[in-house]
């Protein structure tokens, strides 16, 4: 089971809820009133869950397929892009206010949160906006909050980019640029006749652009430099102003691509800054006088544009009935948070029987509490009502997965290999299924198959946002002398952040690889694994 610290939301688990981080089990409070409508509106790269209106929740559905299209454009990719498969698209839980989803996520601070999860990824935002200064009688002060505060939306804009740069390429970005690069698309605004506008201020980071002091270029460019406290901080709104100056300054087109071109190519971070943008201090002082304003922006009106295809759908009565307990579910629960969700749904697959999805979403519940004969009735039940049900089969081979940890009984990790197998074959694109049959027999400490390597290794163009992925394909891709490979899995790793602990230690199996030390990079690799166990045991 494992545990993580509140607010720490980028989950390594791959196979298995019951793996998977935990914060505060909460009561959601009803945010609207007692019988609100939920309804679930699909899009090709989303699927919505709202306790809101029909018409809410498909404009939201059609604002968020609309922002991922204005990425796709502006990067030269296909819109709406191949078909991802249902595991791959994000899940988006919208229900309550910004009080509900704080209490979920553990922190009064937070009013939306995303978890990058391969084949599960999931986000949760509140349906109704904040209103808690309705009784501020300053109408400019509340026009200024509007106007500056960071909206779940924005939340949902900014870790969505992240989200789509590392799906769509195999790049390695600094941390700066990563974040000013979500920063910058991250505020992309919409408008009804298709265009959409490039380039506003994320006036959320205004105090922090304006009011503290520039993060130092020569200290910014210098990996081997620590960033920490205020420069860590300053960094989101520091890095906006350097990706937002070198994408719209002529004089410096082109000298960004360059640079990270020369990252890639393995040339010094602070080597390739100084080579490429010149004088460093000069460029400091662009900055400065650029941070005064005006800030140019650039409207975009995508030929033959067609608005999103939304499918509507309003959930059930027995789905009504057990979501609130499967948000928490999705959330993440420790061993007590999983007996009083349990607590909650129990029952509710018997009461109905011939509802697929409250079969699958109890079945879940039950196996995050370790109920497991109860989650396998359930899984049957749901295989009686759909017999070609994927996510029956995933759920089932999960169930063994952590029956097999519990009972420390490496036998039972083969019963959930013809589970994952199936839904392998039914769905070859779900990466719960592929990594799951691989990790049937890592786990078991038996030889791993040609099979099940391919099934690992064919799931990473809709895995590679996943830290956690990375990690486990890179370790096998070392235990099979493959250093090169390894390291191009590792790189966006290593390099996206300034000394931070946990990317040090991946740099550190990097450098390993570069100096040819295959033996070396493993026994680190297994450290950073072995640090996970523990943390998890916690």
């Amino acid at each position: 089971m494992t545990h993580r610290k509140p607010g720490e939301y980028k989950v390594i688990t791959l196979f298995n809820r019951a793996l998977r981080a935990g914060a505060f089990l909460v009561t959601l409070v009803s945010a609207s009133i007692a019988h609100a409508e939920w309804w679930e509106a699909e899009t090709s790269h989303f699927i919505i869950v709202s306790e809101s209106s029909k018409e809410d929740t498909q404009r939201f559905a059609t604002e968020l397929e609309r922002f991922d299209n204005a990425l796709r454009y502006m990067q030269g990719l296909a819109v709406p892009g191949p078909e991802v498969g249902e595991s791959n698209k994000v899940r988006v839980y919208r229900f309550g206010s910004t009080d509900d989803i704080g209490r979920l996520a553990g922190s009064s601070q937070v009013a939306g949160f995303y978890i990058p999860r391969a084949g599960n990824a999931v986000s949760f935002v509140p349906a109704k906006d904040d209103d808690s200064d309705r009784f501020d009688r300053n109408l400019d002060r509340r026009a200024l909050r509007e106007k500056t505060e960071l909206t779940p939306a924005r939340i949902l804009f900014h870790e969505y980019v992240h989200h789509f740069m590392l799906q769509n390429f195999s790049t390695s970005y600094p941390h700066w640029y990563r974040e000013g690069f979500a920063e910058l698309y991250g505020t992309l605004e919409l408008f009804d006749d298709g265009t959409f506008r490039i380039g506003n201020v994320p006036q959320h980071r205004g105090e922090a652009l304006f009011a503290l002091s520039d993060v130092r270029l020569t200290r910014l460019f210098d990996h081997n430099k620590r960033l920490d406290g205020q420069d860590l901080y300053q960094s989101y709104s520091f890095g906006w102003l350097l990706a937002h100056y070198l994408n719209f300054n002529p004089e410096r087109r082109g000298q960004l691509a360059a640079y990270l071109k020369a990252l890639n190519a393995g040339e010094d971070s602070l080597t390739a800054a100084k080579r490429i943008f010149g004088d460093l201090d000069k460029l400091q002082g662009e900055l400065r006088k650029y941070k005064g304003g005006p800030f140019p922006t650039m409207d975009v009106k995508p030929a033959h544009y067609v608005a999103p295809k939304v499918v509507m759908r309003q959930l059930t009565a027995g789905e009504e009935a057990v979501m609130r307990a499967h948000i928490r579910s999705e959330r993440g629960v420790s061993k007590r948070e999983a007996q009083q969700v349990v607590d909650e749904i129990d029952g509710k697959d018997r009461q109905y029987s011939d509802n697929l999805a409250v079969q699958l979403i109890t079945a879940e519940a039950y196996t995050d509490a370790g109920e497991f004969a109860k989650a396998e009735a359930a899984l049957k039940r749901a295989l009686v009502i759909a017999p070609e049900s994927q996510e029956a089969n995933v759920l089932m081979g999960n169930m063994f997965m952590a029956r097999a940890k519990k009972e420390k009984d490496n036998a039972v990790y083969a019963q959930a290999r013809p589970w994952f197998s199936e839904a392998y074959r039914l769905d070859p694109k779900d990466p719960r299924a592929a990594i799951g049959y691989y990790m049937t027999y890592y786990q078991a400490r038996e030889a791993i198959p040609e099979p099940a390597l391919i099934a690992l290794e064919s799931v990473f163009d809709y895995s590679s946002y996943d830290d956690g992925y990375r990690l486990v394909l890179a370790r096998q891709l070392l235990d099979e002398n493959k250093g090169k490979l390894a390291r191009s899995v590792l790189a966006p790793l290593a390099f996206s952040s300034h000394k931070q602990a946990e990317a040090n230690k991946v740099a550190e199996v990097v450098d390993a690889i570069d100096a040819g030390q295959i033996q070396d990079a493993r026994t680190t690799m297994a450290a950073i694994f072995a640090k996970q166990d523990e943390d998890e045991g916690k």
